[in-house]
């Protein structure tokens, strides 16, 4: 048979039932993963760098192998070959904006890490190069060879050891990256992963075993509308990583308290205030039963003392408006000291960070707080904040009303 021609194949695809268009032959491959690779200088391990790669694959699994591309002219790629090691941190939501700085920002001018607030750690397996903290998993690497390929240079390294931050593993020790939030390149933009589509052989398994094993994602696959603190809760969840700091400024019976605590996980902090004694008390035991006392930092103190005991920025403040559930009706929080919180909670917030507002209208005080608040959030500015009110229609009288504030700077 005859070859056909260029012309002529081109031609096939262009009038193909699905229409497609030629481009000239490029750098196509989308997704690729966000790599932030960390390295030093042998001669000066002090003298560290941060540089984010989207090139980079695995190409062996025994032993382990992966690759990355460098350009010659990349300040970290003399690093590198002088030095034969690197890591390659994963990068999650949290990590996405100081990659792409660390992407197009050269070492030869600043500091990244200082200038995204990154720490280095040491690397498992590694005697120059570090790894870097928080990120959820960090890949060490030893170079076993370069080859030249023209614009870049390709590194085969051996990955002499993996470390997973210890909240991506269960009871079990098993490994579930899909609760790190991990973000991928995809031609220009960097865009988180979400739905779970499958494992790998789904597409031949047993239906029995493909219910079995579908089942524990169904929860991430699937949302219900329930109530407004359900959704300050899914607010809160996006937008707290481990290791951050965020506020409960509201304690009442600790339960807030506790889901905060294990979001931030071991290396984060919880800072909770609560004027009654027995809400703290009852927080403390709460906690200590959970084995997450550690993670808080408990205070008898109206929520209007917020910054006289937090000054770093943290991720999110959370408040549950009106009384102690089970509690005294007769004391509830009051619009003036709530304003002040709120105010503090604002000054406060990183960037993306939230405040997160359950509202108890069908009580005077709760009627007046949701009234005042309604109003002193929508005169905040909108270039820099966004502003979020969510209530059910339908809902029965006095039921919670949730305001998420988000911060854009």
């Amino acid at each position: 048979m005859k070859e056909k021609t260029g012309e002529e194949k081109g031609r096939e695809i262009q009038e193909a039932r699905v229409s497609y268009e030629i481009l000239k032959p490029s750098t196509m491959l989308s997704p690729v993963p966000v790599a932030l690779v960390s390295c030093a200088d042998p001669e000066n391990p002090a003298r560290r760098n941060l540089l984010t790669i989207a090139w980079a694959g695995t190409i062996n699994s025994d032993p382990p192998m992966l690759s990355i591309s460098v350009r010659k002219s990349r300040y970290s790629h003399d690093l590198i070959q002088r030095s034969g090691e690197f890591v390659v941190n994963l990068t999650d939501e949290r990590l996405a904006r100081a990659a792409d700085f660390c992407g197009v920002r050269s070492g030869q001018d600043l500091d990244k890490a200082a200038e995204t607030g990154l720490t280095y750690i040491p690397a498992q397996g590694l005697d120059i190069a570090p790894a870097v903290e928080g990120a959820p998993v960090c890949i060490s690497c030893k170079v076993r060879e370069v080859k030249e390929l023209g614009s870049h240079d390709l590194f085969l390294a051996e990955v002499v050891a993996v470390t997973v931050r210890a909240d991506l593993l269960d009871a079990q020790g098993g490994l579930h990256l899909e609760r790190a939030r991990l973000v991928a390149y995809n031609h220009g933009l960097y865009q988180r992963l979400g739905e779970t589509l499958g494992f790998f052989g789904w597409s031949v398994a047993r239906p029995e075993a493909l219910q079995r094993r579908m089942a524990a994602y169904q929860p991430e696959n699937s949302y219900e509308l329930k109530s407004a603190r359900f959704l300050a809760r899914d607010a809160l969840t996006a937008a707290i990583h481990p290791g951050d700091m965020v506020v409960d400024a509201t304690m009442g019976n600790g339960h807030d308290t506790a889901f905060l605590c294990d979001l931030v996980g071991p290396a984060g902090r919880v800072y909770a205030f609560d004027i009654q004694e027995q809400a703290v008390a009852q927080t403390r035991q709460r906690l200590q039963a959970l084995d997450l006392i550690d993670r808080a930092k408990l205070f008898v103190l109206g929520h209007e003392h917020l910054a006289e005991q937090v000054s770093e920025p943290v991720a999110a403040v959370v408040f549950n408006l009106g009384w102690l559930p089970g509690g005294d009706h007769g004391v509830t929080t009051h619009w003036e000291t709530t304003r002040t919180a709120i105010q503090a909670a604002l000054s406060l917030l990183k960037p993306m960070g939230v405040v997160v507002i359950c509202a108890y209208p069908g009580h005077p005080e709760g009627d007046r707080e949701r009234r005042e608040l309604t109003s002193f959030l929508s005169g905040l500015s909108n270039r820099r904040y966004n502003v979020l009110h969510q209530s059910f229609l339908n809902a029965t009288a006095g039921a919670p009303e949730c305001f998420v504030i988000q911060n854009q700077r």
